[in-house]
């Protein structure tokens, strides 16, 4: 896994960007659009935004504050989790959830952020290959657009409130975004244990490490990916969490041999030259 590091200018594209349009989409918004109402900023890029389809009871505004939205995008995890047990708790506006939990995780992560402002966030973050494994790209190309890929580590199947949330967003590939989304851990699992058994792409561990080697088989043509080394209980978890030793294992004779020819070929070159100058 790859830690995500000088990520000052993704966290501050990624407020510009987010914080005016949900406030607008929750709170509503002024009828003259000279200024924007919440920020205050008349090139605010979020003020000509339109009113959700959805009006929300007093109840709802009351509970989703400016201060709740703004901690909602940019709360670390631990914070994220005790606004996240607020929310299911309470039940003064449990006929508005279902509108709140489209805001958040269509409307506003699928519809509005990752088709319009997931490239250049990524590019924000720098970081084009994929957080968990570092073998494939974060942007599925088709014929029309390319779309940025990203994973919430706090899934937004059992926390759509936090599918918006900076430090629940991380650059992946379709193929570890699949395999973490088959995960069978429960919503109690994500709540009271993940942020102590897993390690965090957004907050380094020093003490967590492990290196990556491989074993090959001169008979049978076979490569074998090994972990080695490892120091700590996080690293090993995670690990086995994204099943990234079969992943890499699943790609390991095409990759790897690429690689060990290469070394072969570099060597017998290097032997050559200094053979001829030898002479």
């Amino acid at each position: 896994m790859l830690y995500i590091d000088n990520y000052t200018g993704a966290l501050q594209y990624h407020r510009k960007v987010l914080s005016c349009w949900l406030k607008i989409k929750i709170h509503g918004k002024l009828k003259i659009n000279k200024i924007c109402k919440f920020c205050g900023d008349s090139d605010c890029e979020s003020k000509l935004t339109k009113s959700y389809e959805h009006t929300f009871s007093l109840e709802t505004k009351s509970f989703f504050t400016e201060k709740i939205i703004d901690d909602l995008l940019s709360s670390e995890p631990e914070d994220l989790l005790k606004i996240n047990v607020r929310y299911k708790r309470d039940n003064s506006f449990i006929v508005d959830k279902p509108f709140i939990e489209n805001l958040f995780k269509v409307a506003g992560y699928t519809i509005f952020f990752q088709k319009n402002h997931g490239k250049e966030f990524l590019n924000n973050l720098n970081r084009s290959t994929c957080t968990y494994c570092n073998r494939n790209y974060t942007l599925n190309v088709s014929i029309n657009h390319a779309s940025a890929q990203m994973d919430h580590w706090f899934p937004k199947t059992l926390f759509p409130l936090l599918s918006l949330s900076f430090y629940n967003l991380i650059p992946s590939c379709s193929t570890c975004n699949h395999i973490k989304g088959q995960s069978k851990k429960k919503e109690i699992w994500w709540q009271k244990r993940s942020l102590i058994e897993m390690l965090h792409p957004y907050f380094p561990e020093p003490n967590e490490s492990f290196k990556f080697d491989f074993f090959y088989k001169e008979s049978t043509k076979e490569f074998t990916v090994l972990f080695r080394d490892m120091i700590g209980k996080k690293i090993s978890k995670t690990l086995d969490f994204n099943l990234t030793q079969q992943n890499y294992q699943a790609h390991a004779y095409l990759e790897l041999k690429d690689l060990y020819d290469l070394k072969k070929n570099i060597l017998k070159i290097t032997l050559h030259f200094y053979w001829i100058n030898l002479k």
